[in-house]
């Protein structure tokens, strides 16, 4: 199920870096980092950072979601997009 908020996105990473972990997959590397960038949008919003704090919550999600799709599409031997 696709993420449609901030919050919902830094759940889906916060799986993906557990899942690595009990996997001793070098998919959590990515994760972990996407997640760090995402919780730094997170803190920002509110507070005069960004020009359009909805749209900027917007665009993560929606990136995040063609990150998340792939992630997916790969675990389950897939087709995936290409970049």
């Amino acid at each position: 199920m696709p993420a449609t908020t901030i919050d919902e996105v830094i759940l889906h990473l916060e799986q993906i870096i557990q899942t690595s972990i009990t996997e001793e997959s070098a998919h959590g590397y990515f994760a972990a980092l996407y997640q760090k960038v995402t919780i730094t949008v997170k803190e920002k919003l509110g507070k005069n950072y960004f020009d359009d704090d909805a749209r900027m919550e917007r665009l993560d999600v929606i990136f995040a979601n063609r990150y998340l799709a792939a992630y997916t599409s790969h675990k389950q031997g897939a087709e995936i997009t290409k970049s």
